[in-house]
């Protein structure tokens, strides 16, 4: 009996076939595998960049810094921040565990995908007063009506503890947006900033999440009296410029809070600082991520969301007997 004849008794017909398909087919090559990863891809991941550098230029500038600063105040270095405050190096090393770490990696996994390339400091204050007496100090005299802010040119973060950690959040999204989309529209820098003024960590701790918050009234006031602009009004025209910065940043931090509500947030930031050069406002890179072309269906169905946000009526325009729309008052 043949060898051939022999292995089509023992094993079938259907057995034999696979077995020469087995052997037919092609070898993996050393870098290859069945399936799992695309050719050409690397089979291991890239050496984490070294930041050996910059924790040397926070450190070298938490040494350099304490000679003009008040003796009572700690410095500590945490790259790419440098924290420095009328707190205890333990008060700041605990505020740095619990609240900037956490925060900064959230926001990073989130949004922003290039690290600062020079030290970030931070100065923190107790109290009102110390707060004021620091503004001055640092030449920020006249800005106390605001519980922090960030100098983009100092790359300074200064910010008054008393008032809650919502305004730490605030300003470190501007912070770590600065070094990530430096070209980022005005109202959007607002608008983000301002929506982790008040928010939560995700259940992952991986992320922000921002919630309602005071703002609120000034939309509902600004609703009421049909002075809303619409989305295309608002992203054109110079963040602050009209006067009414209260309504500004409440409508910024309301867009900011629908799109995170539709899950595109995250996605719109990106399109944002890829479509930065052609959309300088964000405009069309907005409606993109909404689904739409059309500017006025956005508008409808975000201020279809804030009524129902805000639980707000629907209001109609009033009409004087001329039949000319009037705006109420």
């Amino acid at each position: 009996m043949s060898w051939f004849r022999s292995l089509l008794l023992t094993f079938g017909p259907m057995g034999l076939i696979g077995m020469c398909y087995v052997a037919a087919a092609p070898t993996p090559g050393p870098f290859e595998t069945w399936g799992i990863m695309p050719a050409g891809r690397p089979a291991a991941l890239p050496p984490r960049p070294d930041h050996a550098e910059l924790e040397q230029a926070c450190d070298d500038w938490a040494r350099d810094v304490v000679q003009d600063i008040p003796e009572s105040w700690a410095v500590i270095s945490r790259s790419p921040f440098v924290l420095m405050g009328d707190l205890s190096d333990n008060e700041l090393h605990d505020l740095w565990r619990r609240t900037v770490a956490p925060t900064a990696r959230a926001l990073s996994v989130g949004y922003f995908d290039r690290l600062p390339q020079q030290p970030i400091l931070l100065v923190v204050l107790s109290s009102d007063e110390s707060y004021r007496a620091a503004l001055t100090f640092l030449g920020h005299s006249g800005r106390h009506e605001y519980a922090g802010l960030y100098d983009r040119e100092e790359r300074r973060l200064v910010f008054n503890l008393s008032t809650g950690e919502g305004t730490l959040a605030h300003e470190l999204t501007h912070a770590l947006a600065h070094a990530d989309f430096p070209e980022m529209p005005e109202w959007f820098d607002e608008g983000l900033a301002s929506l982790h003024e008040e928010c939560q960590f995700s259940d992952d701790g991986l992320r922000l999440v921002g919630l309602a918050n005071w703002r609120g009234e000034a939309l509902r006031q600004a609703y009421q009296r049909q002075q809303l602009p619409t989305l295309t009004q608002f992203v054109n025209h110079r963040f602050g410029s009209r006067g009414r910065t209260a309504l500004e940043y409440a409508y910024a931090r309301y867009l900011c809070l629908y799109l995170q509500e539709r899950q595109v947030l995250e996605a719109f930031y990106r399109k944002c600082r890829a479509n930065a050069e052609l959309d300088p406002t964000g405009g069309w890179s907005l409606f993109e991520v909404l689904g739409t072309n059309d500017p006025d269906r956005a508008d409808r169905e975000f201020r279809r969301w804030l009524r129902k946000e805000l639980n707000l009526k629907l209001v109609e325009p009033t009409a004087n007997h001329s039949g000319i729309t009037l705006s109420r008052r």
